[in-house]
C-alpha cells in the first residue's frame, strides 16, 4: 500500500490479507515515499493494523545510497510518537533503530510502551570490526541504557549482512543474557503472535 496514495479497493485487499493472516505485519517506507508517519492520510492504515493487532514498521533513519530518489528527511523517527500517543493500541516498530537518529529514536521507545525497534542493517560484514562498528555498538549502547534492551528486536537486513555475522554482532552489544533472549526471538513471538 502506497502510504499517501491508495484507493478503497488497496484497504480491501489489505484488510482482507490481515483478517485471512496471510500478512502479519505491514512495513512503510517513508523516506522512498516521501511522507511522514503522522500524517493524517496514514490513519486508516494504522486503523486497520490496531484492529487485527499486527505492527506497522516504519523504515526509518538512512536510505540506500544508491537509491538517489529517496528523501531522508521523511525517515526521523520522531514523528513517530505522534502515531505511537494517537494510537496507543498500535503496535510499531522502527527499523535500523532511526540511524542516525538513534538517541531520538530511544526516546521515542522510551516514551511508548507501544513502540520497540530492531537493530538490523547498522553494519554489514565488512564493517564489523571497524572504527564504525565500535562506533554503532557504543551507540547501541547508549540507546540501551536510556530505554531498555526489551525493546529491541533482532534482525540482519539480508542481503546487506548475513544471519552468522550479524548474530555475532548483536551478541557484543553488552546485552545480558536474560535480555538477549527478547532481542532474538521473546519480542518477535509476542509482537507477531507467532507459534513455536
Amino acid at each position: 500500500v502506497d502510504a499517501l496514495n491508495y484507493k478503497r479497493d488497496d484497504l480491501r485487499r489489505l484488510e482482507s490479507w490481515l483478517q485471512d493472516k496471510k500478512i502479519i505485519g505491514v512495513k512503510l517506507y517513508p523516506g522512498y515515499q516521501y511522507f511522514y508517519p503522522n500524517q493524517e492520510g496514514c490513519n486508516l492504515i494504522y486503523k486497520l493494523c490496531e484492529k487485527y493487532d499486527v505492527p506497522i514498521i516504519f523504515h526509518s533513519g538512512d536510505t540506500l545510497t544508491y537509491e538517489n530518489y529517496a528523501k531522508v528527511k521523511y525517515s526521523h523517527p520522531l514523528p513517530i510518537d505522534d502515531v505511537a500517543t494517537n494510537f496507543p493500541n498500535l503496535k510499531i516498530i522502527i527499523a535500523h533503530l532511526g540511524n542516525p537518529w538513534l538517541i531520538d529514536c530511544s526516546e521515542v521507545l522510551y516514551k511508548n510502551k507501544n513502540v520497540y525497534a530492531d537493530i538490523s542493517g547498522l553494519v554489514v560484514r565488512e564493517t564489523l570490526d571497524t572504527p564504525y562498528g565500535k562506533l554503532m555498538r557504543g551507540r547501541i549502547q547508549e540507546l540501551i541504557a536510556y530505554s531498555s534492551p526489551r525493546k529491541l528486536l533482532y534482525g540482519t537486513d539480508w542481503p546487506l549482512s548475513d544471519m552468522k555475522s550479524y548474530v555475532k554482532f548483536a551478541k557484543t552489544l553488552g546485552i545480558p543474557k536474560k535480555d538477549l533472549d527478547y532481542v532474538f526471538y521473546k519480542n518477535a513471538i509476542e509482537l507477531f503472535k507467532l507459534k513455536v
